[in-house]
């Protein structure tokens, strides 16, 4: 009804302005800037808030329990499903859109409805092709959105929508080293990876959302899971990330509804060590190294040994890049999204 009677006001300004210039918004509309996006969410630890199910400690359940929040002064200073000593990636996306933080988890949806600003489906653990109930696969996850839409929970109307795929490839590539595996298997295994991928941003579009942002495999060699070996000095091969993100740019970048978020180049440069930019010279003594390390590499950050830590706790976490063996900090996670902030407002 309110629709109906602007519209007929509207109608009448135009009729009744001589030059014809009356150009009408709804309220609070001033033009692109002003487009209320609804944001949703599929992934793995980078993007996970929350789905993962609460359980026992242990290594898949670790974001629900301490030091994992241990900084996040938007919950509580404690542990809130997200992989991080605070807030993740799809946190800092959503305040470029201006919220506070992702929408929620899909976990906590209640039966019959959703928030107006999105869902978070990303999930701790899961991979592109590989997956498991707890953590289901990117197909999986976009398959429960593909339902909640068909069934009216989430308006079909996904105009102004913005969806993030935020992928680790920690799961996916668990079992590849450039030293051990032949290229012909990386290839092969990388071909998969991003079949789905562009089959998951093929759906997606293809339900209406509008705009959709993938990101790159980061380079998985610096991350503190494999850098570990060299005492965090150096990285190890880069050929994995290096194909997965060849075949991206040739089966998802070349859409104009796809923008690519670069975390190969925003991780690379940030932990450097020869940054120029501020965010860069504040992990450079850090750069590689895990803010929460284990001692014993089959352990994870968290866990505990008859009432004894089996790992140590770094005192300034704002001062690493990385916060366990795979994730960055609040801190990393904030510097690769301002670096990324303006690539991300002018594509939208």
């Amino acid at each position: 009804m309110k629709r109906l009677l602007f519209a007929a006001v509207c109608a009448l300004l135009v009729l009744f302005n001589a030059a014809g210039r009356v150009e009408c918004r709804r309220h609070g509309d001033s033009g692109d800037s002003a487009r209320q996006y609804k944001l949703f969410v599929f992934g793995d630890d980078y993007a996970d808030t929350g789905n993962y199910p609460l359980a026992d400690l242990s290594k898949t359940t670790r974001a629900w329990y301490y030091p994992y929040g241990s900084n996040d002064k938007d919950h509580g200073m404690s542990a809130s499903g997200r992989f991080s000593n605070g807030l993740v990636l799809p946190d800092f996306i959503a305040r470029i859109l201006g919220r506070e933080e992702s929408p929620p988890a899909e976990s906590k949806r209640d039966q019959d409805g959703v928030d107006p600003f999105g869902m978070n489906f990303a999930v701790g653990g899961a991979g592109v092709v590989v997956g498991t109930r707890e953590a289901p696969k990117l197909g999986t996850q976009v398959d429960k959105f593909k339902r909640l839409v068909r069934h009216g929970i989430i308006d079909k109307d996904l105009t102004d929508s913005v969806a993030l795929v935020a992928f680790s490839g920690r799961r996916d590539y668990a079992r590849v080293n450039d030293d051990m595996t032949s290229a012909e298997m990386i290839n092969a295994m990388a071909q998969d990876v991003t079949d789905a991928i562009a089959d998951a941003v093929e759906h997606l579009t293809g339900l209406g959302v509008e705009k959709v942002l993938v990101t790159t495999l980061p380079p998985i060699g610096c991350t503190p899971w494999l850098s570990r070996s060299s005492d965090y000095s150096s990285c190890d091969g880069q050929m994995v990330a290096s194909v997965h993100n060849a075949y991206l740019e040739e089966k998802v970048f070349k859409d104009a509804a796809v923008l690519n978020l670069d975390l190969n180049t925003m991780f690379r440069r940030l932990t450097s060590g020869s940054g120029s930019s501020q965010s860069s010279k504040r992990f450079n003594k850090h750069r590689l190294e895990p803010c929460c390390e284990v001692f014993d590499r089959t352990d994870y950050c968290g866990r505990m040994d008859d009432g004894a830590a089996a790992y140590s706790l770094c005192s300034a976490p704002d001062k690493y890049f990385y916060w366990d063996e795979i994730n960055p900090t609040h801190a990393g996670w904030k510097a690769v999204v301002n670096e990324l902030e303006e690539s991300i407002k002018n594509f939208l």
